[in-house]
């Protein structure tokens, strides 16, 4: 028995959810969980270089 799979980077997986109109529960809970991570990475990197900037 074979299983193919198909690799694919969050950001376009983001971008195909945005591609299509009709979306299951569970793929809504998907989109919004990757949105939440996606905008914590960038909060992250934010703090960081205000750390950065006020121990320099």
């Amino acid at each position: 028995m074979r299983n193919d799979y198909e690799m694919i980077t969050v950001k376009d997986y983001v971008d195909s959810l945005d591609n299509v109109k009709c979306l299951s529960i569970e793929e809504k809970e998907i989109e919004a969980s990757v949105e939440k991570y996606l905008l914590s990475v960038q909060r992250a990197k934010t703090n960081a270089k205000i750390v950065e900037a006020l121990l320099a």
